[in-house]
């Protein structure tokens, strides 16, 4: 199969070029961004430096601006994920099968630019979702599903690997059923919420949160772009790493260090203990 890939965060470019060269599938041309004038990021570099040299790649400040390079490269397959603008008509109807978003969440529930939401909130499970890209966000026929469990032990490591085993397996599902025509099950109707990015208040995190939590809301907040901080006696300070020491709950008052050295530290939290390491050590 001939290949379209759309993207903007390097993970993503990593992930889908992977799974196209796994599969034996040829990509014909990578589309990204430097993003919206209230989201813009470097990544579109990595991505770009990520691209093989024999594979054309475009820069995009508008979907638009580029469907006839998407169209000239004639493929059988356009796949999106974390791409920050609305692709336009032109470019969707340029694969000659179908074009496929992936997005990092269930839908209906999570649409719009942040799934991460799932994982911040706490929730069970999160899903991975594969479907047809139509005129809203995340609002087209769904493909393929996988849901997988959210525990206490999430990071963002953790997250990268579930995101690169899930995501081809996923995608495998919804190129098959398009190959056979299917067109995929229409999204429940309803008034649903297109949910907002980050902002550095969602990452300033205090000790009232159980380790769980603490460590879902890291796991988003870093994949989301958003700096953590946790207050200390000195002040807020911004957190590099976090892992969980305990979930048995602790006898001393959640935010209490338990022990520091350097720019790590062992402190309470609700119902458990968690071992921090900050970006720099605590002042002298």
């Amino acid at each position: 199969m001939r290949i379209a890939l759309v993207c903007w965060r390097p993970v993503a470019a990593d992930i889908l070029l992977g799974w196209a060269a796994s599969r034996g599938h040829e990509v014909v041309l990578v589309e990204t961004t430097k993003g919206r004038p209230s989201l813009r990021s470097d990544g579109w570099e990595s991505v770009l430096e990520q691209v093989p040299f024999d594979v054309t790649s475009v820069v995009a400040r508008h979907p638009g601006d580029v469907a006839h390079v998407v169209e000239a490269a004639e493929p059988d397959f356009l796949v999106c994920f974390t791409y920050p603008h609305l692709l336009d008509d032109r470019t969707i109807a340029a694969p000659r099968v179908a074009a496929l978003n992936v997005h990092p969440g269930k839908l209906p529930e999570y649409r719009g630019p942040n799934p991460l939401w799932a994982i911040y909130r706490g929730d069970d499970e999160m899903g991975i979702t594969v479907h047809r890209i139509a005129s809203g966000f995340d609002t087209g026929r769904v493909m393929a599903v996988t849901s997988v469990a959210v525990d206490g032990m999430m990071s963002p490591a953790r997250l990268r690997d579930i995101y690169s085993a899930t995501i081809p397996a996923t995608l495998d599902i919804a190129v098959g059923r398009a190959v056979a025509g299917d067109e995929g099950e229409s999204q429940p109707e309803g008034d649903y919420e297109v949910l907002p990015l980050f902002v550095q208040d969602d990452g300033d995190l205090d000790w009232s949160l159980t380790p769980r939590d603490l460590m879902c809301r890291w796991t988003a907040c870093d994949f989301g772009g958003i700096h953590v901080t946790l207050p200390m006696p000195e002040g807020r300070r911004r957190v590099n790493a976090m892992s969980v020491v305990s979930h048995a709950a602790s006898d001393q008052e959640p935010g209490t260090v338990l022990a520091s050295l350097g720019r790590d530290s062992i402190v309470a939290a609700r119902e458990g203990i968690v071992l921090v390491e900050f970006a720099e050590p605590a002042p002298e």
